[in-house]
């Protein structure tokens, strides 16, 4: 017989991380999680990039990543996880937040997005890139930056990481998204 947590359901409250290769999104969202843990509050985390790493690519990608945060969700959820963090860089565009409704339903979304200087993501980039694709990654990054700095938002909130620290730019999130109460 298959034992499953009897936990309470709250409502569903996801925060979205996005922005630009390099710019911080898993950092920031491993520390948020450290905050959570020390204070106590249930969570869980999903980097939408380990959601559909499958070679050869399928056409229907999308799918695959919708379909495997709906099985991961399901299983946070019945150990009663009641926030989720999801990092990734697109997870704010309206095309990607279609599927991630879909796969968290009936969760409130709070949008960020981090920024940094091309000089800043080229300089992360290029500590953290230690195999062959660092000039890939590289020209990607810059196709990110272009593509971001032409959005204009009311509904995403954009947070710059050039010289923050990382606990800071994580416990301003914590506070936006209203997780922690004050105290």
């Amino acid at each position: 017989m298959e034992h499953r947590p009897a936990f309470a359901q709250a409502a569903t409250e996801v925060v979205l991380i996005s922005g630009a290769a390099g710019v911080g999104k898993s950092s920031t969202a491993f520390e948020m999680s450290v905050q959570l843990q020390a204070a106590g509050v249930p969570h869980a985390l999903i980097d939408t990039d380990e959601l559909d790493r499958i070679y050869p690519v399928p056409d229907d990608l999308y799918q695959v990543t919708e379909r495997s945060l709906t099985a991961v969700w399901q299983v946070f959820r019945e150990y009663g996880a009641s926030r989720l963090i999801v990092v990734g860089v697109w997870v704010h565009e309206p095309s990607e937040l279609a599927w991630l409704v879909r796969a968290i339903p009936d969760a409130r979304f709070t949008l960020v997005r981090l920024a940094a200087s091309y000089a800043t993501l080229a300089e992360r980039i290029g500590r953290r890139e230690i195999g062959s694709d660092l000039d890939g990654q590289l020209e990607r990054t810059r196709r990110q930056l272009r593509k971001l700095a032409r959005e204009r938002r009311r509904d995403v909130r954009v947070i710059p990481t050039d010289g923050a620290f990382i606990r800071d730019t994580a416990a301003e999130i914590i506070r936006l998204a209203g997780w922690l109460k004050p105290g």
